[in-house]
């Protein structure tokens, strides 16, 4: 098997010959739609099948080279931005793989990047914003720099823009100190045009402690897997915006206002660590159970994922996603050997990382059968 045989995994879809019975419930909370999901997929196991399209990446062209791919973004036009945190810099590539332009480079200046981190596209006004530390700094579509860079007051580890242009941030705040340690929170934010924090939708607790050491107060994370809840958020394809707390298997779906729409759950039996992973764990703090999920996304049909298993699994242990509709329903539980950055109009885009000689690819795959994966439930 070569190496670039293994991203071409098939997504096989089961049991759509005739409805299936969907065998959840639906009820309201405080006004808001309550969709409950058995632990049973709709349309049962999902393969994705998939055919290589177009590799970007070449060893010997600095504007091929790439280190360390962090984002890959996807324009209306089907351009393709790659963000390289080491390499300070953001690469356009047309849909055909053909070198565009550089956004950004190394450095402290007007324009320049010291710790790139996302990038978010704003199609509507044809600019193309990019995190780096605090600040995002926005550029045309052609590279040049706009100089109308926007500073957060609160610094943002998951900066999202919904359709409607609207920027929201995933930030933290403490409560309490001292050496018993105070709370530390994750809270969703909206964020107005001047980066100012307009609301804040969700907080909910972070599992970090902080201690005395010497004299000087230390943030520790309580666990050294990575397996601290956290709360992942995402844009949808309508405009809303999709948040979910990991410690419990509960979407939140809220419009543009950050108003409640919709809540997305499933029956899951929590999940618990073995003993191998308390020994690695050594003396760190485990939570009660393993999260639910470590990230989430939607593609371009409105569908959401959720990421199931730890983002960085050993070796060609599969990827596990759960698929839901955009209202909610859970339809199918796929599988692959990689992350996709981004799915969009039957594409699927990752990267590829030959370990024989370390060159990193941009891979888009076309899904074959994107036109039979189901976007919606069809309920008896």
């Amino acid at each position: 098997m070569t190496g670039l045989s293994i991203f071409l995994f098939v997504f096989a879809v089961s049991g759509e010959n005739q409805k299936a019975k969907w065998k959840g419930t639906i009820s309201e909370e405080k006004g808001v739609k309550v969709i409950k999901n058995p632990k049973t997929p709709l349309y049962g196991e999902l393969k994705l099948d998939l055919t290589e399209d177009l590799s970007i990446g070449k060893e010997t062209d600095d504007r091929y080279m790439f280190s360390g791919i962090r984002d890959i973004k996807v324009d209306r036009d089907e351009n393709i931005y790659v963000l390289e945190p080491r390499n300070k810099r953001v690469q356009k590539f047309d849909q055909n793989g053909q070198f565009l332009c550089q956004i950004g480079k190394q450095g402290p200046g007007p324009g320049e990047f010291q710790m790139p981190f996302s990038v978010i596209l704003d199609d509507k006004n044809g600019i193309v914003g990019v995190q780096d530390l605090r600040t995002l700094k926005i550029f045309g579509k052609d590279g040049n720099y706009l100089n109308k860079d926007i500073s957060l007051e609160i610094y943002s580890s998951q900066l999202v823009a919904d359709t409607n242009g609207n920027l929201w941030g995933v930030g933290r705040e403490s409560e309490g100190s001292g050496e018993a340690g105070g709370n530390t929170f994750r809270v969703l934010m909206k964020y107005n045009p001047q980066g100012k924090v307009e609301k804040k939708v969700a907080k909910v607790l972070y599992d970090i402690f902080e201690k005395r050491m010497g004299g000087a107060v230390a943030s520790v994370v309580t666990v050294t897997l990575g397996e601290e809840y956290d709360l992942h958020a995402c844009p949808a394809s309508d405009g809303n915006l999709i948040y979910g707390y990991s410690k419990e298997y509960e979407l939140d779906v809220i419009n543009p206002d950050g108003n409640p729409l919709l809540k997305i759950r499933k029956e899951e039996p929590y999940q618990n660590f073995t003993a191998e992973e308390k020994r690695e764990a050594g003396k760190a703090r485990l939570p009660e159970h393993k999260p639910f999920f470590y990230s989430i996304f939607s593609d371009s049909q409105g569908r959401i994922y959720t990421r199931k298993n730890h983002p960085d699994p050993a070796e060609n242990v599969e990827r596990i996603f759960d698929i839901f509709s955009k209202d909610g329903y859970y339809l199918y539980k796929a599988t692959c050997l990689f992350h996709p950055y981004l799915i969009k109009n039957g594409f699927f885009y990752t990267q590829f990382v030959n370990d024989d000689t370390g060159e990193v690819f941009v891979k888009r795959f076309r899904i074959k059968n994107w036109d039979q994966i189901k976007a919606g439930a069809e309920i008896k």
